[in-house]
């Protein structure tokens, strides 16, 4: 291994981010055809959420070597980060071609549909995904997600039922459910939902939210009180929430000035 890559992979153990960047830059210095200091750096650099340059490295991974289905799904990824879906698409569908049986390409391909609109193909992909990983949650919770677009709610709440049941500690998926089940009316279960969701991330706007809401809906007004002002607590005071929590306690006869 190249002594710059073997220093910059002890920097990232360290968090150390920045000097690791360093000595990859080091590593493609020396050697420009070096994969493994163009796909660590690329990891890096996606990790850190600087897309388009770890896109660049992907892309030069694979013009060194054109069949890593890997570094497809990965360039995929950022693609998809940058919201560039038929970029990503045509990625994933790359790496799926030469890895048939990779779940997550399927699941993110599935992701980069869905954002393009095009649920009934979306589907199909987390159907795949799911056919090979009967337990990727993510596949589950997102297919849920479909389904509440297409407003097929008895549908969505089994699928975030079974993202719940394959994987714990997801206060989204408990979220998610929660709507599903105000969208069928049952507000006992969506209020429950919300407060299983708040166990796992108390300070969840989007949670503090919805259960404030659902609690104005069968009239309970302490607890809606409450929750507001949690939501004015915890959110940016430009979140969306915050100023439809304002709304609602203006509703409750609030005269507060936050």
């Amino acid at each position: 291994m190249n002594p710059h890559i073997k220093q910059a992979r002890e920097y990232e153990e360290q968090e150390l981010y920045q000097e690791a960047l360093a000595e990859y830059g080091k590593a493609v210095s020396q050697e420009p055809d070096n994969l493994e200091a163009l796909l660590f750096r690329g990891g890096l650099l996606a990790e850190l959420g600087q897309y388009a340059s770890a896109a660049e490295d992907y892309s030069r991974a694979l013009a060194i070597n054109p069949y890593a289905a890997a570094s497809y799904n990965n360039r995929g990824d950022v693609f998809a980060s940058l919201g560039r879906h038929e970029e990503a698409i045509a990625d994933f569908t790359e790496a799926l071609y030469l890895s048939p049986g990779d779940a997550d390409s399927f699941y993110n391909r599935g992701l980069s549909l869905a954002e393009l609109g095009r649920m009934e193909e979306a589907l199909k992909d987390l159907d795949s995904a799911l056919g090979l990983d009967p337990r990727h949650g993510g596949a589950y919770n997102n297919r849920g997600l479909i389904f509440v677009a297409m407003g097929d709610y008895l549908a969505a709440v089994a699928d975030f039922s079974k993202a719940l049941e394959v994987r714990s500690g997801f206060a989204c998926s408990y979220d998610h459910r929660g709507l599903a089940y105000e969208k069928l009316g049952d507000m006992t279960r969506a209020i429950s939902d919300y407060t299983e969701a708040l166990a796992i991330a108390p300070q969840n706007v989007d949670s503090l939210y919805h259960r404030a809401a659902a609690y104005m809906v069968i009239g309970d007004a302490a607890n809606a009180l409450a929750d507001f002002k949690s939501v004015l607590k915890a959110a940016n005071p430009r979140h969306p929430f915050a100023e439809l929590a304002r709304q609602g306690l203006r509703e409750l006869g609030e005269d507060l000035q936050i």
